[in-house]
């Protein structure tokens, strides 16, 4: 028989063991479900639809639900919860900034919340030191209410996580790599408007911003991506990897003085005076696609062909910009 210190000293281990596994039971039942049902195909016309229709409900989350629009606060936080799983995938911690940005009059301040949102982004560390950055950037929000947004803008979301899942396997990087998804592009741009706050704060030493918006229609089948920029080297590095690789490329140049456009996210870093370049499909050469901001903009609507063949060309440029 037990002395009786000792029996008791066991019954209380035994409770707090007890206590210790049903704790534990009731973590695992409460912890909310992956968003992503599986790994990311590693082939990347699979890896694109994949994401493509996560995005833009072709596809089940692992939660069970479908995100078909990606509007209102609900749906958009729901799709951040989904890309910071995925870029998790690519072995970089995924960071939130949560900013406010006021009313343009201060007096509606006083009637109505300022605008509150959430980009998602992360790092791929240079292979070496280094102070200078590459932005990688496109927008997850979509336009309207019950709109998918599978080309506007889940397109631009898979070629990024791409890119730079191809730069993640170079050996050499002497830049660092941001990727980074925008909230509200769809309202003013400020998603990408805080974002400018935040690299400012960061004071990194930024190469170059390129921002991907709807990468998915070719109706002509030319495989021709348009490019605007005020940067001649940035201009120059697209217009040299797209003759190489006998892609067609339609260029606008802009002029920055006096811009003050608030198109898409390319737009928020032209007046601060960042490098930047906007690409996606032809808009303003009329090869895009008529469904943007309508229920209509959906996963089969996507030409998947031409959206790999523009990140292969991306991905290209980008290991040249990194090995400089």
């Amino acid at each position: 028989m037990l002395p009786v210190h000792e029996t008791s000293y066991r019954l209380k281990s035994a409770y707090a063991l007890l206590v210790l596994l049903i704790a534990t039971a009731c973590g695992q039942q409460s912890r909310t479900p992956g968003l992503l049902t599986a790994a990311i195909p590693g082939e990347r016309m699979a890896c694109q639809k994949r994401i493509v229709g996560d995005l833009s409900g072709a596809n089940p989350l692992g939660s069970g639900d479908f995100l078909a629009s990606r509007w209102s606060p609900g749906e958009r936080s729901t799709a951040r919860a989904y890309l910071k799983e995925l870029i998790g995938t690519l072995g970089v911690e995924a960071r939130e900034q949560t900013y406010t940005s006021p009313n343009l009059n201060p007096a509606i301040d006083l009637i109505l919340e300022p605008f509150r949102g959430t980009n998602i982004y992360g790092v791929l560390p240079a292979t070496g030191t280094s102070d200078s950055y590459i932005v990688l950037g496109a927008h997850y929000d979509s336009g309207k209410r019950n709109a998918p947004g599978a080309i506007d803008n889940a397109t631009g979301i898979a070629l990024i996580y791409d890119v730079v899942r191809e730069l993640a396997r170079e050996s050499v990087r002497n830049r660092n790599i941001v990727l980074v998804f925008f909230d509200q592009e769809e309202e003013e741009l400020i998603g990408s408007k805080a974002f400018v706050r935040l690299m400012k704060r960061e004071a990194w030493d930024v190469h170059s911003v390129h921002c991907f918006d709807m990468v998915g229609w070719d109706a002509d089948g030319d495989r021709a991506m348009e490019v605007f920029s005020a940067s001649d080297s940035l201009l120059a590095a697209y217009r040299t990897t797209s003759r190489e690789l006998g892609l067609p490329l339609k260029e606008i140049r802009i002029d920055p003085v006096g811009y003050d456009n608030n198109a898409t996210d390319f737009d928020a870093f032209v007046p601060v005076g960042h490098p930047v370049i906007g690409a996606g499909e032809c808009y303003y050469h009329k090869d895009s696609t008529p469904y943007k901001d309508t229920p209509g903009d959906t996963f089969d609507t996507v030409d998947f062909d031409y959206l790999l063949s523009c990140t292969r060309r991306v991905a290209t440029i980008l290991k040249k910009m990194t090995t400089e």
